[in-house]
């Protein structure tokens, strides 16, 4: 096999099931691991030249000033083309583990935070060898930590705590500055930058700005960047006849292959105290649930009565949401939410 020197990203057309995770985001943007899979091409194939393609102008706009060195597809030939049908949900949340061990080997500067850790071991248990327990110096673990590594790495990233009678199963990841409070986190699961998580999280991707601070359960599910998740909110991930969880996406049904699939939640989605949410539940971009139950699919925009969250209200909110971690939405960004909300609510 020659040398790989150019890589396609196609995302011209998105498969369902991806919908309310990739409104404002690649599914190559979407960290299922240690890394996202744009990152990881860019680890495997550094000397090589990645192109983007994407239907929507706007998006390929707000994609491209994210990601300055990426180019657009110029229609030659390539030696690589990944599509978004090989990370539909379902299938990231089974490659979680794997792609822990493969970002682990490929990162090596990974591998020595050991070195450097100034916790002192005795603060913490670990189950398993402590070589596979990774912990960023800067990262506070209180005493009474539990850390099992008997099924895989935990890799606990720059500025994170972690605060006393949480346990930690591995695989599993950390990101940068996020708090863990009282947790128990099961095996499986990337958890993003500046997340703020407590209760029992499982099998699960939660992308950067989220946070399950409170007790509650949350299982096989993917949720993006953005989303609150309010005290004793739970998904079900398992139906009661041990059916194959089917999900609906707009008019369309997919079935994800799998009896353990819990929720889909899109960006800027806020789930509200004791909110139930059945088996393959899909809230999609900017929903506000507050209903004792949430079942099917919520399109975009949907607030409490069921009525349409008004656009400049969602973007005032988002954008106090955001400041309050010193972030903000970009100009192209915003166009492209108005984008969304102009297709989806005002059609």
């Amino acid at each position: 096999m020659g040398r790989i020197q150019r890589i396609w990203i196609d995302e011209r057309e998105t498969p369902p099931g991806l919908g309310a995770l990739t409104r404002i985001r690649s599914f190559s943007e979407i960290r299922d691991g240690v890394l996202t899979p744009l990152q990881r091409l860019k680890e495997q194939y550094p000397d090589s030249k990645i192109l983007y393609s994407n239907s929507n102008s706007a998006f390929e706009k707000t994609f491209f000033e994210r990601n300055p060195k990426i180019s657009e597809y110029d229609g030659k030939d390539v030696d690589l083309i990944i599509r978004p049908e090989e990370f539909l949900p379902w299938k990231s949340l089974e490659s979680v583990g794997k792609n822990i061990d493969q970002d682990l080997e490929n990162h090596k500067d990974l591998r020595k935070w050991a070195r450097k850790l100034k916790v002192k071991s005795g603060d913490f248990q670990v189950v398993g060898k402590s070589k596979h327990v990774h912990i960023h110096p800067s990262a506070k673990i209180y005493p009474g930590v539990v850390i099992d590594v008997t099924s895989g790495p935990v890799i606990i990233d720059k500025d994170a705590k972690v605060t006393s009678f949480s346990f930690l199963e591995g695989p599993l990841y950390i990101g940068q500055g996020t708090h863990v409070d009282n947790a128990r986190i099961t095996g499986n699961t990337s958890i993003g930058n500046v997340c703020r998580i407590g209760g029992e999280v499982g099998d699960s991707i939660i992308l950067d700005f989220t946070n399950k601070h409170h007790e509650g359960f949350l299982g096989h599910s993917v949720i993006g960047s953005w989303v609150n998740l309010g005290a004793l909110s739970t998904t079900s991930d398992l139906k009661n006849n041990y059916g194959v969880v089917k999900i609906r996406e707009e008019h369309t049904e997919i079935t994800t292959g799998s009896i353990k699939f819990g929720s889909i939640i899109g960006d800027f989605s806020k789930i509200g105290i004791g909110v139930m949410l059945n088996t393959g539940t899909v809230i999609d971009f900017g929903c506000n649930v507050v209903s004792s139950r949430a079942s099917g699919y919520l399109p975009p925009f949907i607030w409490a009565d069921g009525q349409p969250y008004i656009l400049d209200l969602f973007l005032r909110d988002s954008r106090k949401i955001m400041a309050r971690r010193n972030r903000e939405l970009s100009h192209s960004e915003s166009e492209l939410i108005r984008i969304l909300y102009e297709t989806k609510v005002r059609k």
